[in-house]
């Protein structure tokens, strides 16, 4: 301000001089005040003017400097307090994370004092208190961050971590779909609150929070839509519990157009469809996913699709299904299977190599053992067998529930799959994936009735009551 005041005054003196310069009349100045009175020449006021200021803009310096001391000396104070505020917070935080408790906590009593900033000061106490292991301390710290809008996701992420530490799966789940609509960019809700809500078995909720989660870009593409269809499959499996067919299968013909080689989403879409009357739409979507992803379940699903179908007329629409992927080992194994059920032993076992080159699991080492069975080597088939045992797993998914529908998977047979078949694509048999009883078990426990071949179908007309009874003797 005195700056200015200065330039202003040297700027009228400026045109005072060249105007006292450029004229003819020197000019006199008349002065009275109070009854006194002067005249002088204006060069001699122009210096007398020159010699006051000069004398008033120092005095006038340290009056206002004067006057600003008390601010001056505050200022400077609240300066240095930030200072030790600051250098407690860093200390605190520093002794934190090494584990010294007592220590952070005494520097973040400190900083809270100093600092006015409680966000700062209630980080320090809450990672205080974590380290101390008191939890409690802790969530009452988190729990002031959501005050503020600018730590509340923090605030969120701090009570969701003490949530799941205790065990409180919901509260986390809440604290994490908080933060997920409080925050955009953030990625840790997405995931948190998506994960959850999977291992709830909450597969709408999950399927909402996906979807949220893909529009800001926070998973991949394709893997959202492979974790879509599993959790659009599980919904519709819910929904069939609760005797909502009609919504049930709408919601698996979805799961199957997000991911055509999904085979649950497929097989599930069938059943659904034929219990609807669909017998034809279901034979096209398991047609389509043969084609996109062929798999031993489908097969099961594609051969009992029409009941009451005699073997000639089943044999030749399987091997018709088949042959829509010639190039798929499924289909040598479908081949060789229908060529065993005619007894046709060569057939079956040149479908059988060409599967064992390309993968020589224990599946198709019991196949062979069926082929040498029926040809009457018992030896061969011992030995076909004892290879089975040390041959990498491969289930055949007739297991599962061989009186019902295939892949009846329950909540954590779907939640391992949104991630196994989400995330790599893969459909892995789920007790393999659980770690339970082989699925050899039953072979090895009973091998003479799992290695008995199917019998070829007698030609010659038979009573109904026959018949049936040969059914009962297949399924036993």
């Amino acid at each position: 301000m005195l700056r200015v005041a200065f330039l202003l005054i040297v700027f009228v003196f400026a045109i005072l001089l060249s105007w006292q310069i450029t004229s003819n009349d020197a000019g006199v100045v008349h002065f009275e005040w109070m009854g006194w009175q002067a005249d002088t020449s204006a060069w001699f006021a122009i210096a007398i003017l020159i010699a006051v200021i000069a004398l008033a803009l120092p005095l006038l310096r340290l009056l206002m400097f004067l006057m600003d001391a008390p601010g001056r000396v505050g200022k400077a104070s609240q300066r240095a307090k930030v200072r030790r505020g600051q250098e407690a917070l860093a200390l605190g935080l520093i002794a934190a994370e090494a584990g010294e408790f007592e220590e952070a906590r005494r520097h973040a009593d400190k900083a809270e004092d100093l600092i006015e900033e409680p966000r700062l000061a209630l980080l320090l106490q809450a990672r205080a208190a974590e380290v101390g292991g008191d939890t409690a301390a802790a969530e009452r710290a988190y729990a002031g961050m959501l005050q503020n809008e600018d730590t509340e996701v923090l605030g969120r992420k701090g009570l969701m971590a003490a949530a799941l530490k205790r065990g409180d799966r919901v509260a986390a789940r809440a604290h994490a779909e908080a933060a997920l609509k409080a925050s955009k960019t953030a990625t840790w809700p997405f995931q948190y609150a998506f994960d959850l809500a999977v291992q709830q078995g909450d597969w709408e909720n999950a399927i909402e929070t996906l979807d949220a989660g893909d529009k800001r870009k926070q998973i991949e593409d394709k893997v959202a839509k492979r974790r879509r269809a599993v959790l659009m499959s599980a919904q519709a499996q819910k929904l069939e519990r609760e005797r909502r067919a009609d919504k049930a299968a709408e919601m698996a013909q979805k799961a199957f157009r997000m991911a055509p080689a999904f085979a649950p989403a497929a097989a599930l879409a069938a059943r659904l469809l034929v219990g609807e009357g669909k017998t034809e739409r279901a034979a096209a979507i398991l047609e389509e996913a043969w084609e996109n992803g062929p798999h031993p379940a489908l097969a099961h699903a594609y051969r009992d699709l029409v009941p009451g179908e005699s073997r000639e007329a089943r044999s030749e629409r399987m091997r018709a299904f088949a042959e829509r992927r010639r190039d798929s080992r499924e289909t040598k194994i479908v081949l060789a299977e229908l060529a065993m059920e005619r007894a046709d032993w060569g057939a079956a076992q040149a479908a059988l190599e060409d599967a064992y080159r390309e993968n020589p699991s224990s599946r198709i080492c019991i196949l062979f053992a069926q082929v040498a069975r029926g040809r009457g080597d018992e030896n061969g088939a011992r030995t076909w067998l004892a290879q089975a045992a040390a041959a990498p797993r491969e289930a055949d998914w007739s297991d599962l529930d061989p009186e019902g529908p295939a892949f009846l998977y329950d909540d954590s047979d779907w939640a391992r799959l949104v991630y196994a078949f989400g995330d790599g694509g893969q459909l892995i048999h789920p007790r393999m994936e659980r770690g339970g009883n082989d699925v050899l078990g039953p072979v090895m426990a009973m091998p003479t009735a799992v290695l008995t071949p199917p019998k070829p179908e007698l030609r010659a007309e038979r009573a109904p009551d026959d018949a049936e009874t040969e059914e009962v003797e297949e399924i036993r």
